[in-house]
């Protein structure tokens, strides 16, 4: 290829060439407009897993436990109890029953019968005991079949959820590659690309095409028709692996089995006796003008020779162990097999990792590119800054595959594990958690109105974006008539949060101080704030110290109002207090702000930052900003080892930096020395 760099510092040989020049400002504007958001991992919701993890399939399989639950209440039943009827013809009536001593022609009898040893009631429930202990194995193992026959359906699903987000940034990558193809194709034809560079287009859109028509057709198949099973396209929620839990679920469930081995004596001597007590009703036919009718009870008794009590028990014993040790030998096997699983699923976390890092860097990349369009660098490279793009889209898609895989893994380990829920084998990370390296705190920056007399809207964006501030404090007013402000508000929204802050103290003896904030907002209409900043500070009256309680009520009062307005215009509403502030007014305060600034200025040390801090971290942790400001530091490497310092210590993570000219300040000292 011939690279866009050379041709462009290189305008003097080809200014004739309008033609070409159109075509390479088109692609500086395609890059100029391309903005790429990077997938978060911040999720902390398992909803999706959970219902993944419940999915049954519609037809089981057949069951040997099923087969011994119908003979375990088979033997349940049978309690012994028995009907017995005889019919005798005497073929010869002239002889009598020498027993009976009765001359008859027939007789019969009906009566019942019920034997409670052998054979009959005490040796069912000896059978039923046993029935019982076999069952027990036989869920345990049968459980282990469906689960396994489950996973199936529950790996179509996972696999058809993530495909879903896959999908869609396949598309945002076509439609950018298209884009690209068209005017890479015309610089070909004109002879001022390689041809290299039109094959390799055609490979990325050949290898998207092909990747979205295999995740559609898998998706068209499957087709799930509930709403459960999806993520935020934005936000996906990472898992880890519980490991502690998962091998105490394994270990409890052999232990039991192998507590069982102990000998079982299922039959008594008395089993092999058989004792059957009955009663019945006889009625002879005699020879003669009358007939004969009685009823008649007794028990019969039979004692076997010799009594082989022990040996029936030795032959039940041998072959449960035989079942019991199968099951064992099962379940060691399965330990090995999670273990597989456990190591393939760090595997896959650890190219996660990589993945991560990855993607910062090609952002970073992509940053020093975006730098140079709005700086209007000469030495613009649109195809490349247009190619780090699409390899951040490409990362994001193997980031997704990656987590579509340790999902997979830890629903296959809880098709393995008998009575396990899905919140026993996974727990959920950030991506912040599983990555040391990578920094969790919030950075916040206070931008004040001199900032833009000394620096450039573009060249204030490019430092907060390299500094990474999530959200920029930008102070606003009615009568601010500085100018490039509402440039760098747009450029910057793009990266981050915008919050305005009016730092007027009379405001707090306004008797509608709502109205001042709308009308400040509708000034600036050319940017939507994400929340309202009140630097307004009543402990700077002079009358402060005479008359604290009623200040701290009237700036409490000014609180609640503009509450209620940011709340119907869903914004966020934010203040900047003092630590010394009273615990009953900071309490106040933190149930009406949103975000809580402390302003830890001029002392600085860690241990009366945390004591201050501290009694508030337990229900608003999340509310709590800590602000620092330069002047109190010697370098930007010391206020920074103070900011992690002071994380550690209170396990706040979200800082504030005051302010953005001081912090450039900073570095230009740096710059010189």
């Amino acid at each position: 290829m011939i690279c866009l760099l050379i041709l462009l510092g290189k305008l003097s040989y080809a200014q004739g060439d309008s033609l070409f020049f159109k075509k390479v400002a088109v692609l500086e504007e395609l890059f100029g407009e391309s903005s790429y958001k990077p997938i978060g991992f911040q999720d902390t919701s398992l909803k999706v897993i959970d219902y993944i993890s419940s999915l049954q399939q519609s037809k089981t399989t057949a069951t040997n436990s099923a087969y011994l639950e119908k003979q375990l209440e088979l033997a349940e039943r049978d309690y012994g109890l028995s009907l017995t009827g005889s019919y005798l013809e005497n073929i010869n009536p002239t002889v009598g029953d020498l027993e009976d001593n009765l001359v008859y022609n027939r007789k019969f009898s009906v009566g019942a019968k019920w034997d409670v040893l052998k054979s009959g009631f005490l040796e069912n429930r000896a059978k039923a005991k046993i029935l019982e202990d076999r069952i027990l194995r036989e869920q345990l193992n049968h459980s282990s079949t469906i689960e396994s026959y489950n996973f199936l359906k529950r790996f179509d699903y996972t696999i058809y959820t993530f495909n879903v987000v896959k999908i869609k940034l396949l598309y945002e990558r076509e439609r950018q590659l298209k884009k690209q193809y068209e005017l890479v194709s015309e610089l070909v034809y004109m002879k001022r690309l390689k041809k290299e560079k039109l094959i390799e287009m055609e490979s990325r859109l050949a290898e998207v095409q092909s990747l979205i028509n295999v995740y559609q057709e898998y998706n068209l198949y499957l087709n799930p028709s509930s709403e459960e099973i999806s993520f935020s396209q934005d936000n996906l929620p990472l898992i880890d692996l519980n490991y502690p839990k998962i091998f105490k679920m394994l270990g409890e469930q052999t232990d039991s089995l192998l507590a069982e081995r102990q000998y079982k004596k299922y039959y008594s001597w008395y089993h092999e006796m058989s004792l059957s007590p009955y009663a019945r009703f006889n009625y002879y036919d005699l020879i003669g003008p009358q007939n004969r009718s009685f009823f008649s009870a007794g028990v019969n008794i039979n004692v076997p020779i010799p009594f082989n009590t022990k040996l029936r028990n030795e032959v039940e014993n041998e072959r449960y162990k035989y079942d019991n040790e199968r099951l064992v030998q099962d379940r060691a096997s399965l330990h090995e097999n999670i273990l597989d699983i456990g190591y393939e699923f760090r595997y896959k976390m650890k190219q996660f990792i990589g993945f991560i890092q990855k993607r910062k860097l090609f952002m970073e990349k992509l940053r020093v590119e975006k730098v140079k369009v709005r700086l209007q660098d000469s030495n613009i490279d649109p195809l490349a800054g247009l190619d780090l793009h699409d390899d951040l889209l490409r990362i994001d898609i193997e980031l997704i595959d990656l987590l579509q895989n340790m999902y997979l893994k830890a629903l296959k380990i809880h098709s393995k594990i008998p009575y396990s829920n899905i919140r026993d084998i996974v727990q959920y990370q950030t991506v912040t958690e599983i990555n040391e390296y990578i920094d969790d705190k919030e950075r916040s920056v206070y931008v004040w109105s001199k900032t833009f007399a000394d620096y450039s809207p573009e060249f204030l964006t490019e430092y907060a974006i390299y500094n990474e501030f999530k959200k920029v404090v930008v102070a606003v007013g009615l009568e601010d008539t500085v100018k490039g402000k509402d440039v760098f508000m747009q450029y910057a929204e793009q990266n981050a949060e915008i919050t305005f802050m009016i730092g007027k103290n009379d405001l707090m003896f306004d008797q509608d101080p709502a109205s001042y904030v709308d009308k400040v907002i509708k000034k600036y209409n050319v940017v939507k704030p994400k929340g309202i900043h009140l630097d307004v500070e009543p402990h700077t009256f002079e009358e402060w110290s005479t008359e604290r309680q009623r200040l701290t009520k009237q700036y409490l009062e000014m609180l609640g109002k503009i509450k209620t307005y940011c709340e119907e215009r869903e914004l966020r509403l934010a203040v900047s207090i003092p630590l010394h502030y009273s615990h009953q007014t900071i309490d106040q305060i933190l149930q009406l702000a949103d975000e809580v600034y402390f302003m830890c200025y001029e002392n600085v040390d860690s241990d009366y930052i945390d004591r201050k801090v501290t009694p508030f971290l337990d229900y608003a942790k999340d509310k709590i900003v800590l602000a620092l400001r330069t002047e109190d530091f010697g370098s930007r490497i010391e206020m920074e080892e103070k900011i992690k310092e002071l994380s550690k210590l209170t396990a706040v993570k979200r800082f504030a930096y005051h302010d953005l000219r001081r912090m450039i300040s900073f570095d230009e000292i740096n710059i010189q020395k």
